[in-house]
């Protein structure tokens, strides 16, 4: 017995496959290439490499948590009436507050103390590299 030959349909499959296969080879190549000019930039580190790091406020964020948990577990088991809640939980949202509030300005000394300003550093977090200007600059419209 022969085997059946394949149909247009099959052929033309089989051609769709082979052009997504080529597209996403491209593709990967040009990521391989992205890769590896971040990597000589200095950017980006290899996976294995890198250690990912808690913020450093999380202990205080938990703290401030556990604090208005607590507040709100005592004036609710103590039987307090519902006006005597709202103002203990807004009392103790203002002590969370400022605490923020101190946190933030102990870190803008840092930051200052460190030679970099607080606000020069999040414009600079937040300004496209000149790579990425010259991109996009290029691309057609």
């Amino acid at each position: 017995m022969s085997e059946p030959r394949p149909g247009a349909d099959d052929l033309d499959a089989a051609l769709r496959a082979f052009a997504a296969a080529d597209a996403f080879e491209r593709e990967a190549a040009e990521l391989r290439a992205e890769l590896q000019r971040l990597r000589a930039a200095g950017r980006a580190a290899p996976m294995w490499q890198t250690r990912p790091s808690l913020p450093e406020a999380l202990p205080r964020l938990a703290l401030e948590a556990a604090f208005l948990i607590a507040a709100a577990v005592f004036v609710g088991a103590a039987g307090f009436g519902a006006a005597t809640i709202v103002i203990t939980m807004a009392a103790a949202w203002l002590v969370v507050l400022g605490l923020e509030r101190l946190a933030a300005r102990e870190r803008r000394a840092t930051d200052l103390l460190a030679g970099e300003p607080y606000e020069q550093s999040l414009l600079e977090a937040l300004t496209p590299s000149p790579s990425a200007r010259s991109r996009s600059s290029s691309a057609p419209r």
